[in-house]
């Protein structure tokens, strides 16, 4: 603290009230001065005050003031020792070094407040040789040390506790500015990092108003034409999947999203037709440890290039399949007019030739007529209720001679009744994709299990092999167009990759799902769900 700063509420007022008592014993008891009591302790409060202002105290220990507080009780001790029969009330002025000392030191200056009370009761007997002669005058000497330490004592724990106070409010404060300077950085860094990462961010709070956004978001939003922080939260050029179905505004990402709907990789195209983008959305609802809810984070990525990379292998596939089975066809055709010219009797040997160039042609065509049919995702069903425990028995029985051939047990374990509104073809497709994989990849001497459960909601039909299994990154992938495990290309298993991605689109197509999983006890377990409503 400066110096100033000390001198101004410690020393001025007691400097003031000194001056003002000797000007005015001056204009009325002039004769005071002749004892040399009084100006003596105007000078020494005087030059306690100057010291005060002068000397360092800052560069050494400030307790050092203590001396400046003692000194001013020596001036008013003075004073008072001259005036206390003409204007008793001097003696106040001692409360002022008294209160500094009591308040501005730590605890044991307390004692040196005291001693300087009693120095100033006892002084003016020492001065004139004289001991109190009675009760009156003891009471003199006592009372001022007595109140004059009770204000001390009152004084000095009053300024302790503010200090403990102080202390706690700046810890605080220190903790406070740590706390929010931590908030700031993690605010900075989280802005960083939604304008680094590759996806349009939003975050809402409870009350749909936006709290926070990248640039991404908002130019996505924008291309639409509407503002991600403006009701409704949406605008008109905005399709489905299909590029063809406009979506309504209440049933687009954002409104959907703060609604509570859960939206998980949602497809929408945005803005005008010359400049669609597609984009895939996800929605979350942020809630505290306590289940209080805080908002909802809507994230959606950009991925009108990998959907243009995917329109552009679904028409090259169709447009390959379709150019491949035009000359297959016409091939085929000549080979059986050769055939047909050819005389048994003594061309057999070519014949025999070209009947097996005929089965190996038609064996391409029908792989080609398979790749065309995978390269259509959009199905047409003829839904009707059909038994599912008899579907199951007719797949397996079409699927024995093969399980014999490779001297695998295909066992049947469906049984009971179940009716499911479904396409009985292509849902027998689907089961025949399952067994016949199971089949391929099983060792001879195991078993390949088909099973059926059903609940109120929907109908299983679960294919167990025991074959080499799938890994878990495997089972994530088994479903996409031309994918092929490690284990299939190692051991040159014949296939396109396109099974599992047929069943996926007829299971899709009955707003079902198909699932793969680790068997109990080695294998995969591919499961058929189909809804009952």
């Amino acid at each position: 603290m400066g110096r100033l700063q000390v001198f101004l509420p410690a020393q001025l007022p007691l400097l003031a009230g000194a001056l003002f008592i000797a000007i005015a014993t001056a204009l009325v008891l002039p004769e005071s001065y002749s004892s040399g009591l009084l100006p003596a302790g105007l000078a020494v409060i005087a030059f306690a005050s100057l010291a005060l202002i002068l000397f360092p105290w800052e560069k050494i220990a400030q307790s050092w003031m203590i001396l400046v507080a003692v000194t001013d009780i020596v001036g008013v001790t003075l004073m008072r020792t001259e005036l206390i029969f003409v204007i008793p009330s001097v003696g106040i002025l001692v409360v002022f070094p008294i209160l500094w000392l009591a308040y501005g030191f730590r605890s044991k200056v307390v004692l040196v407040a005291i001693a300087g009370a009693c120095f100033i009761s006892a002084f003016p007997f020492a001065y004139s040789g004289t001991w109190p002669a009675d009760g009156v005058e003891w009471l003199n000497v006592i009372t001022l040390p007595a109140l004059v330490t009770g204000i001390a004592l009152v004084v000095n724990l009053a300024a302790l506790q503010l200090r403990r106070n102080a202390e706690k409010l700046a810890e605080a404060s220190r903790e406070q500015a740590v706390t929010l300077r931590r908030a700031l950085d993690n605010e900075i860094l989280s802005r960083n990092i939604l304008d680094t990462v590759n996806a349009g961010v939003a975050f809402y709070s409870s009350d749909n108003e936006l709290l926070l956004s990248n640039a991404q978001a908002r130019g996505m939003t924008r291309a639409v034409g509407f503002e991600l922080d403006q009701p409704p939260y949406g605008g008109e050029q905005v399709l489905a999947a299909d590029r063809k179905t406009t979506i309504p505004i209440d049933q687009q990402i954002i409104p959907r999203a703060l609604r509570g709907e859960l939206l998980e990789d949602h497809l929408e195209w945005l803005g005008p037709p010359d400049q669609q983008a597609a984009i895939l959305a996800s929605s979350r609802r942020v809630h505290r440890e306590d289940g209080v809810l805080l908002g909802t984070v809507v994230m959606a990525y950009d991925i009108t290039e990998l959907a243009a990379a995917i329109s552009v292998r679904e028409e090259f596939l169709g447009t390959v399949s379709h150019e491949l089975r035009t000359p297959l066809t016409s091939v085929l055709g000549y080979l059986e007019l050769i055939v047909d010219d050819l005389d048994p009797q003594t061309q057999s040997d070519a014949i025999g030739y070209l009947k097996i160039v005929q089965r190996n042609m038609n064996t391409l065509t029908d792989r080609i007529s398979y790749m065309a049919g995978s390269a259509n995702t959009a199905l047409e069903l003829r839904v009707e209720a059909t038994d599912v425990v008899a579907l199951i028995g007719s797949c397996v029985q079409r699927a024995a001679e093969s399980a014999r051939r490779r001297g695998i047990t295909l066992e049947n374990a469906a049984s009971g009744t179940s009716v499911a509104p479904i396409d009985a073809d292509r849902i027998a497709q689907a089961l025949g994709e399952l067994i016949a994989n199971a089949i391929k990849f099983s060792p001879t001497g195991s078993t390949v299990t088909v099973s059926q459960a059903a609940d109120a909601d929907s109908v299983r039909i679960s294919v167990t092999d025991s074959g080499p299994g799938m890994t878990r990154a495997e089972r994530g992938l088994a479903f996409d167009r031309f994918y092929r495990t490690q284990y299939a290309r190692a051991e040159a298993v014949q296939g396109f990759g396109l099974g599992l991605f047929v069943v996926k689109n007829i299971m899709n197509a009955h707003k079902g799902a198909v699932t793969v999983e680790a068997a109990p006890g080695g294998g995969t377990r591919m499961t058929l769900t189909m809804r009952l409503s």
